[in-house]
């Protein structure tokens, strides 16, 4: 294990299955005893929960600006008081979504630009990034099927064909830059999912 402690993001499109992985993932953790701390971006700490509820309202629309610049205080404040501290302890910390969200939902689909949303990170935050980035690739007919079943819809749930695959486009735009990203195939099942997730965690733990 690793004492430092380590840093690992989860990153997809809506209904790839990050939230069913990470409690796998959780659930594993704890049968090995190994420290952890399950954390989601926007959000993680008590402010940064509330600023979430401003992002993701269906019926609040904000500029792309606000937007981008609201998201930045959050991850400061969770980076700062949750995320650190937890691997300080030397803690396995798994978060869903982190900077590369940002990156692909506000910078390429709004147009504000990926390597503006980058730039920003690098400034406010030194650049601090995970040592593994696992982005879940799902059919969009399978994501589709999901998102319908759901009951409490934020406003990214209520988007089209036209944004889910630009959102897919993005991600590949932000991963043939950065070495850390394991792709996975999120159109298999929870099984074969949850069995490729672990091979990978197990390489660096």
């Amino acid at each position: 294990m690793n004492k430092k402690g380590l840093f690992i993001t989860l990153e997809g499109g809506e209904a790839t299955g990050k939230t069913t992985q990470i409690k796998k993932i959780r659930n594993w953790l704890k049968e090995n005893k190994l420290p952890h701390l399950i954390t989601r971006e926007p959000g993680g700490t008590n402010t940064a929960e509330k600023i979430r509820k401003i992002i993701l309202s269906k019926n609040k629309p904000i500029s792309i600006e606000t937007e981008v610049f609201l998201i930045m205080a959050a991850r400061i404040e969770h980076i700062n008081s949750k995320i650190i501290p937890a691997l300080k302890k030397g803690k396995i910390v798994i978060c869903d979504r982190f900077v590369d969200s940002t990156a692909v939902y506000q910078g390429f689909y709004n147009s504000f630009g990926i390597n503006e949303i980058y730039k920003l990170h690098k400034s406010y935050l030194n650049n601090f990034l995970p040592k593994l980035t696992f982005f879940f690739d799902a059919d969009l007919n399978i994501t589709k099927s999901r998102i319908r079943k759901r009951k409490n819809r934020n406003k990214y749930d209520m988007t089209n064909d036209i944004f889910n695959k630009k959102i897919k486009r993005g991600y590949y735009k932000v991963i043939k830059s950065k070495r850390r990203f394991k792709i996975i195939n999120a159109s298999l099942s929870e099984k074969e999912v949850f069995k490729s997730l672990i091979k990978e965690i197990k390489k660096i733990i």
